[in-house]
């Protein structure tokens, strides 16, 4: 559990100017007005962010190739070369992959590999390809190569969903915002599901390492 502690007036002043008030006053406003629980329950969701830090990263990341799965399996591995591919995508994203490309190349020139190209692509790029767009063109025939762990009933929109869902829990972390009452457990299940989907093993070691639910549970008390 978080130590309790406060802060004398002239302090607390000082630390919420730093922080903005704004930010603070989210807080302030779940503890009727007890400015040093707010601040102690501040702290406590960034630690509930650095906690859910590990299982969003694993999540991302295996979901990201799981879809490149699909992508190489219908267009082969230098996909992001071939316009059969590249004419599905929308404007915006297809200046994103070229963009990606001629950064990589900047960097690794004849090394570079389609590697860097999956990690340098958005996780909004990787997510449009889950959507109807592409019923019919990956789904449902590479859901056997790209998440061999689901139940044969749930379909591409159910697993767009999940991901889209994930992808707006992703931001809230990676921009600082309050997820203390986003429903955290809530959102580390879906995690899981989507991970272990994609691979039980990993699944397995995602909650064999994470504090999410150690940390949730030592949500500060009066």
């Amino acid at each position: 559990m978080q130590p309790p502690f406060s802060c004398v007036p002239p302090t607390f002043r000082q630390i919420e100017k730093a922080i903005a008030p704004a930010r603070l006053s989210r807080y302030i406003g779940t503890v009727d007005g007890d400015k040093n629980l707010a601040l102690r329950l501040y702290i406590w969701n960034i630690r509930l962010c650095e906690a859910l830090y590990l299982p969003t990263q694993f999540c991302e990341v295996s979901l990201r190739n799981a879809i490149h799965n699909a992508v190489s399996g219908k267009h082969g591995q230098n996909w992001y070369e071939r316009g059969s591919f590249r004419c599905t995508l929308p404007r915006r994203l297809a200046d994103e992959l070229q963009a990606v490309i001629n950064s990589e190349k900047a960097v690794y020139g004849a090394h570079m590999t389609v590697n860097h190209i999956i990690s340098g692509l958005t996780f909004g790029f990787w997510l449009h390809l889950l959507t109807k767009t592409y019923e019919g063109v990956f789904w449902p025939d590479y859901f056997s190569c790209s998440f061999p762990g689901k139940p044969a009933h749930i379909g591409r929109q159910a697993v767009y969903d999940m991901a889209d869902r994930f992808r707006v829990h992703r931001n809230r972390i990676a921009h600082h915002k309050p997820v203390f009452d986003q429903s955290p457990n809530s959102e580390y299940a879906n995690m899981l599901q989507l991970i272990s989907w994609i691979c039980p093993e990993t699944r397995w070691l995602v909650r064999s390492l994470a504090t999410v639910n150690q940390v949730i549970n030592a949500r500060p008390k009066v």
